[in-house]
């Protein structure tokens, strides 16, 4: 993990994996937020098109592979274990090709991103980060249960706290998320 207090001299591909770890965090942020609304609306209180659900399902794709393939974490099991799910969910989500088990695909997916929020939980204060395992473990149940509105709700907490640390991890310098490079297990 980053120690903000090192500052470590980036070369162009330090700083274009943090950039891309960052545009992830973006993404998925945003994604989340309209997978929200989707589940509200599917919920029954407006017709949602389903082109924008594909939509919205490749946003959350892209948001997972470019901060799971650029996280920087110091230690390569816990690495390991934060951006491998991600890798799992891409796979389930691109081999059910009749979205029968999305529901599956996001819950890798949320693994993901519960780690990334931890890590920047231990890295970084940003208000409500360890709560967003909680919103992303527990709305993958409410989905498997058909419990839209739930779900679409907790969904929209973890957005708008994903949205609160993208935004702050675009304030920080870039070598904030890099730290010392020769702490990195390889």
């Amino acid at each position: 993990m980053a120690n903000p207090e090192h500052v470590e001299t980036l070369d162009i591909l330090d700083k274009t994996g943090v950039v891309m770890y960052r545009t992830g965090i973006s993404i998925f942020a945003i994604s989340l937020f309209a997978f929200s609304i989707e589940l509200f609306g599917q919920a029954g209180l407006f017709p949602v098109p389903e082109v924008l659900g594909h939509l919205i399902l490749s946003g959350l794709a892209l948001g997972v592979a470019l901060s799971a393939g650029n996280i920087h974490v110091y230690s390569k099991p816990v690495r390991y274990a934060i951006s491998w799910p991600g890798w799992v969910g891409l796979i389930i989500l691109f081999v059910d090709i009749h979205q029968t088990v999305v529901w599956l695909a996001l819950g890798f997916f949320f693994i993901t991103f519960s780690g990334i929020a931890l890590k920047e939980s231990f890295c970084f204060k940003v208000i409500g980060l360890k709560l967003v395992p909680l919103f992303l473990a527990s709305s993958v149940f409410l989905m498997f249960f058909k419990f839209l509105w739930i779900t679409g709700l907790l969904l929209l907490l973890a957005s708008g706290i994903l949205a609160y640390l993208s935004k702050a991890k675009w304030q920080m310098p870039l070598h904030f998320d890099i730290g010392d490079k020769s702490r990195y297990q390889v």
